[in-house]
């Protein structure tokens, strides 16, 4: 795929080249060494250009080249998690969605937009849905369109596919651990370092309080103005619909928000073009508030800090 934007190839090739770089600077951010610590500003100084460039290809290249677009391919998990952004804890029963309407509605999507330079899968726990993995893994490496594939695990499984294991070698993929200091990831840390698989450990201390998910009934300049502040970024792909945030596809996907507003456009409907999918995704991203800004508190005021990970007992 020719990019004549120049800003576009300028952030292409900023991302590429900060692939090889982030071990490296998520190291320096989390070490305790005196000599990393003199290096912290220059990390700083990194990631400001880094989402300037992003920033700044998004807003004047086009609508649909996208910086991030997350896949949960399950809601089953290996924890619990009493404040989960993606509200995994309200499914009842925790299964692998519907794996056809994900590959079918990843394919729609790749075929409406420019490029992805994020692609994230996950779950709950997408180690815990292997084949599923494997078939959506195939798909987003071969699709140029798709810069990085990033696979988010809380570290707990270790794959034992070997199928999988050569996918996840593909110098495309990175596996992004979510350290909880709960669970003990050595040894998917050590099969990794083994394959030579690209991976990043984060270590999470607090999450956002995005709050409970029950209506808050807002006025639309409430809305519009908690919607200007969020700027949601977390685009998601939830059983064929795209959303403009997790709580909103997952919220939609559980009957918590009865959706009529048009909040997301459905690429599964064979009776809209690609064509009119295409211009249906512009048109969600120019919205100004979406229904899903009830039941969230994110934007509101200043993000509230919470405990990581809390477990439902």
């Amino acid at each position: 795929m020719k990019e004549k934007n120049i800003l576009t190839k300028l952030a292409y090739r900023f991302h590429k080249l900060s692939f090889y770089f982030l071990s490296i600077t998520l190291y320096i951010k989390d070490s305790n060494d005196s000599h990393c610590k003199l290096l912290r500003p220059f990390v700083s100084i990194y990631y400001f250009f880094k989402g300037s460039i992003i920033n700044l290809q998004i807003f004047f290249r086009s609508k649909l080249y996208f910086g991030y677009i997350e896949v949960p391919i399950t809601s089953r998990c290996t924890l619990k998690c009493k404040s989960c952004s993606n509200l995994i804890p309200h499914y009842r029963n925790r299964d692998d969605f519907v794996f056809q309407n994900i590959l079918e509605s990843t394919k729609i999507f790749l075929k409406c937009i420019n490029r992805v330079v994020f692609f994230r899968i996950l779950g709950g726990e997408p180690f815990l849905s292997n084949e599923n993995l494997k078939s959506l893994l195939q798909l987003v490496i071969e699709d140029n369109k798709v810069q990085r594939v990033v696979i988010v695990t809380n570290g707990s499984i270790v794959p034992k596919d070997n199928g999988l294991i050569e996918l996840l070698k593909n110098k495309k993929v990175i596996v992004s651990i979510s350290n909880y200091n709960i669970i003990d990831s050595s040894k998917l840390v050590d099969l990794l370092i083994k394959n030579r698989i690209n991976y990043q450990i984060k270590h999470v201390e607090n999450w956002i309080d995005y709050g409970e998910a029950i209506y808050r009934n807002k006025t639309d300049n409430e809305l519009k103005k908690q919607f200007k502040k969020c700027n949601p970024v977390c685009k998601s792909l939830v059983n064929g619909e795209f959303h403009l945030c997790p709580r909103s596809a997952h919220g939609t996907d559980l009957k918590i928000i009865n959706d009529n507003n048009g909040d997301f456009v459905n690429l599964l409907d064979k009776n809209i073009s690609t064509k009119d999918k295409k211009r249906a995704i512009i048109k969600l991203l120019n919205k100004r508030s979406i229904k899903a800004c009830h039941f969230c508190i994110y934007g509101v005021k200043k993000p509230i800090k919470i405990p990581v990970a809390e477990q439902i007992k």
